[in-house]
Parts: structure tokens; C-alpha cells; sequence
């Protein structure tokens, strides 16, 4: 214990070796909110949106999948902008967030799967990025599984750089996503017809639910949203976060993901990169692909990486292991995933994810917003994660009934039992 100070000091003293992963991060280091905005953008901008929604645009009635888009983004943006704002007021990151309902030790099942959530995301998209290398040209000579290896290794060099590298790869995504996606409507409207493309219907019907269509594109991008207070925790004001958020999840979301459903109506194509190739777009969506991903990967690793820092915090790896390090692992359990090939896992994968994540922002809010007693001197709080396996069973259930939005389910049923069973039984349980 007599160290503990000492520790402590020397953590805070090279804060920004760590990302300021066991502090708040300090005034002097806070971004405008056109920083702000851009990081988020760049990170909510990614190949995956174009893929989910392709994915789901084929097998949906072209207005459901559109609703449904709708209304998972307008989900997501709601947790986006909720934790935006915590994290601006603590100055804390996701992972040290999560410490104030589920107590310092039991935050790290969290922080475990914030870490297997974004190797995922960064295997399924760098496996995505390789075979569009692949088809686009085709005397590429590297195998895909060693082209994805290549494409991570790129990724990581603004990741391992901290909000500083994110912020200067974000001002280049952001305007190529943003040509690729108006061509991608140009190119849609010119071959297919835009009436051809909103009356669109499978062949022999819709084979995915609303349920299970909101699910997936709450699932794809649930996880990203978490971890916005990794980013927002930067701001400088509470509305820089609240509109950077917003806008930011409805652009980069919802606009890349329409346009998804929309190329796969055109084109009866269910995959993403043969469909924009068969409407010439090929070329175009590999260059702009090539920051579009980066934007939103380099975000991953970082993420990922300060969650691991709150799973070795109490360790003797804590405040031991810089921030480069963590990326650069991070970075290497996504490549071995991705030479696997990682996106025959992608519906499945989201759907699982918009149960599992859900609950734990009904926890950070019904704590910060509700509850009022942080628990992060404790190392377990039975109530929250008993509130949490309540709201993954719910969401679960809902997802298998096909009843209403499993998401949205599964994190208010988590806020009411949090809130409930904190109210009744918080003072008797987490005496400190």
C-alpha cells in the first residue's frame, strides 16, 4: 500500500503514454468540438455499414429493411449521445466507466468483451477489405489471409499513436466515405432506377424479421457506441457531444447502411463488393474503402487497447504495460482471426452482440443518472450483474420471439432492475 501513491503519480505523470486510461483525462489535453465530431464521424464511417446493410437489404421488402435501419440507428444514437455525455462530465474512459455500477474487478468481464468485440469488428472488416483487394485487382499475388494480416499492421500505425493519430486519419475518412456514398445513390438512380429500387422484394418474400433485422444493425455497431466516451471523455463541452454524437451515428450509420439497402435492391446482390462492382463501382469503392476502414479500425484498437488496461489495473501489469504495446497486441489476435475468415461469422456474431452489450449502457446510466453511488472502490456488485443477466435474458427471449426490439429490451429491462434492486437492497449489500 505504500506504494500506491507512488504508482498512481507515476501513471499520471505519463498520462498520455497510457491514454489517460487510470485518470480523467485533463483540461489542458481537451479537443474542440470539430475534433470531436470528426473522430466520431471517421470511426462510425466504415465498410462494414455498406456490408450489414447489403446483407440485410437482400433479404428484406426494401421499406422494412429502411425502417428498421431507422430505428436501430436512432437506438444507437441514444447510447452514443447518453454516454458522450458521462464521459465528458468524468472524463473517463468506457472500461474505467463501467467500474461505477459493476465494481473494479467485475468491470473486467466487461472489458474482456469490449476487447473480443473489437477484434471481431477489425477481423471481420480487413477480411472484407482483402477480398475486395482480390477481385478488384485481379493479378493482386498475396493470399487474402496474409493481405488482412498486411491491412491490420496498417491500421495500427495511427492506433498506437493515441487521439492524435485517430483525429489526423479521421479529416481523410471523413470526405472519401462521403463521396463514395453519393456515388453509390447516383449509380443506383442511373442503372436501376430509384422506384425499381423502393419497391424491392425478395424473391419468394422477406426472409428476416424486423426483430432480427433491427437486431443485426443494432449488433453491428452497439459495441462502437459503448465506447464513444473513449473518444468523448476528450471533449470540451457537453453539446459538442451531444451533437458530434448524433450527427455523427446518423451519418456515418444509418447513410452508409441505406446505401447499402439500397445497391442490394438495384443489384438482387447480397455482398456488398460484388454488388457496387456490378453497378461499376468498383475501383472507387476500393480507394475510398481504404480510409473509410482505417478511420473506424484505428478507433477499435484504441478502444480495445483501454480496455485492457482496466483488466490488468489491480495486477502487477497495471500501469506497466504503454499504450502502444496493448494496440499492437490487439492489432495481431484480429489478423490471426481474419486469415480465418471472419465474415462468415458476421450476422450471428451482431445478433449475439445486441444482446450481450445492451445491458451494460442501461447500467452506466441508470448508476450515473439514477442510483448516484459509484461502486468503483468495490470489486464486485452483485446487483448489477444480476440487472445485467436479467437484461441479456430479456433481450434473448426477445430476439427468439421475434418481439419488438430485443436491444432496446434487453436495456431498459437492465435500467429497471438496477435502479430497483439498488433502491432495495444497495445499502445492506455494498456497505463500503
Amino acid at each position: 500500500m505504500a506504494n500506491e501513491p507512488e504508482t498512481k503519480q507515476a501513471k499520471s505523470s505519463a498520462g498520455d503514454a497510457y491514454e489517460y486510461a487510470f485518470e480523467q483525462v485533463p483540461e489542458s489535453q481537451r479537443k474542440k468540438g470539430g475534433s470531436i465530431f470528426v473522430i466520431l464521424a471517421g470511426y462510425t464511417i466504415s465498410l462494414s455499414n455498406f456490408v450489414t446493410g447489403t446483407t440485410v437489404g437482400s433479404k428484406m421488402a426494401f421499406s422494412d429493411a429502411v425502417l428498421s435501419c431507422l430505428v436501430g440507428n436512432l437506438f444507437l444514437a441514444v447510447i452514443a449521445v447518453l454516454l458522450g455525455v458521462v464521459a465528458f462530465k468524468t472524463g473517463l474512459s468506457t472500461a474505467f466507466l463501467s467500474r461505477k455500477a459493476l465494481g473494479a474487478r467485475a468491470s473486467s468481464i466487461f472489458s474482456i468483451i469490449l476487447a473480443i468485440s473489437a477484434v471481431n469488428w477489425i477481423a471481420v472488416n480487413s477480411d472484407t477489405f482483402s477480398n475486395m483487394i482480390k477481385s478488384t485487382f485481379s493479378w493482386w499475388p498475396i493470399p487474402v489471409a496474409i493481405t488482412s494480416v498486411l491491412v491490420i499492421a496498417l491500421w495500427a500505425q495511427s492506433a498506437i499513436r493515441g487521439m492524435k493519430g485517430l483525429e489526423i486519419v479521421s479529416w481523410l475518412g471523413v470526405p472519401c466515405a462521403i463521396i463514395l456514398t453519393v456515388a453509390c445513390f447516383i449509380a443506383v438512380g442511373v442503372q436501376a432506377g430509384y422506384g425499381n429500387v423502393t419497391a424491392f422484394i425478395p424473391e419468394g418474400g422477406s426472409t428476416l424479421t424486423f426483430t432480427a433485422a433491427t437486431a443485426s444493425f443494432i449488433g453491428a455497431w452497439v459495441f462502437g457506441c459503448i465506447i464513444t466516451p473513449d473518444v468523448c471523455r476528450f471533449a470540451k463541452k457537453a453539446s459538442h457531444v451531444a451533437v458530434g454524437a448524433f450527427v455523427a451515428v446518423m451519418l456515418g450509420l444509418f447513410g452508409l447502411e441505406l446505401c447499402g439497402i439500397m445497391v442490394a435492391a438495384a443489384t438482387r446482390e447480397n455482398n456488398f463488393v460484388g454488388a457496387t462492382a456490378a453497378l461499376g463501382l468498383g475501383v472507387l469503392v476500393f480507394f475510398c474503402a481504404i480510409f473509410c476502414l482505417w478511420t473506424t479500425q484505428d478507433n477499435n484498437i484504441y478502444g480495445a487497447s483501454l480496455a485492457l488496461q482496466n483488466i490488468f489495473e489491480g495486477t502487477k501489469l497495471g500501469g506497466k504495460v504503454p499504450h502502444m504495446l496493448l494496440a499492437i497486441l490487439v492489432a495481431a489476435a484480429a489478423a490471426i482471426f481474419a486469415a480465418f475468415g471472419a465474415t462468415k461469422f458476421l450476422l450471428p456474431v451482431t445478433q449475439a452482440l445486441s444482446v450481450l452489450l445492451p445491458p451494460i449502457p442501461g447500467l452506466i446510466v441508470g448508476e450515473w443518472f439514477f442510483v448516484k453511488k459509484s461502486k468503483e472502490n468495490r470489486k464486485v456488485n452483485w446487483l448489477a450483474l444480476i440487472s445485467w443477466a436479467a437484461g441479456g435474458v430479456a433481450g434473448y427471449a426477445a430476439l427468439q420471439a421475434n418481439f419488438f426490439i430485443s436491444s432496446i429490451i434487453g436495456m431498459v429491462v437492465t435500467i429497471v432492475f438496477y435502479v430497483v434492486l439498488s433502491k432495495l437492497l444497495d445499502k445492506s449489500l455494498n456497505k463500503l
